[in-house]
């Protein structure tokens, strides 16, 4: 009886870390399914003044916003470029475009999609970032807070005019 009375709490501890770690993975799979969806969306749209609106609701219509597990923040569309190696990075001459969950602008638009470059052969790239916070399963067990995380996607935007 003493024997089940020490293996219970370790029991409970290991069980409770595969809930939660289990849950977190789900979570950034969804964060990652949506950044790409939302990335994408935004590529094909283009130049079109919706873009930024139409990738934030898709992030917020689709698994990532939905499920329960996450609140999502912030989503970040902004301008990209390609170094002379081949790697992509933000373009930090460009402000980013910052937008809460529910589709508001936070600041100014830095990146219009009206100055996006969408000509065969010399497009630009873009990226979007969802910054969400997991909430742990178990947390009330363990005291634990919010765990920040973000996901990123870079994409090249669709040729408009041939």
């Amino acid at each position: 009886m003493v024997e089940f009375a020490l293996a219970v709490p370790v029991l409970f501890f290991v069980l409770f870390g595969v809930l939660d770690g289990s849950l977190g993975l789900y979570a950034i799979g969804s964060a990652r399914y949506a950044a790409g969806e939302a990335g994408r969306l935004a590529s094909e749209l283009g130049t079109d003044p919706t873009a930024d609106t139409a990738a934030v609701g898709a992030v917020r219509t689709g698994p990532l916003g939905q499920n329960g597990l996450v609140s999502v923040t912030e989503i970040d569309v902004f301008h990209v470029i390609q170094q002379s190696i081949g790697t992509l990075i933000p373009d930090p001459n460009v402000a980013a475009n910052r937008y809460r969950r529910a589709g508001a602008i936070i600041g100014s638009v830095g990146w219009p999609p009206s100055g996006r470059n969408v000509r065969n052969g010399s497009s630009d790239f873009l990226g979007l970032t969802i910054s969400y916070q997991y909430r742990w399963a178990s947390g009330r067990l363990l005291n634990a807070g919010p765990l920040p995380l973000t996901q990123s996607f870079y994409v090249r935007l669709e040729p408009q005019a041939y």
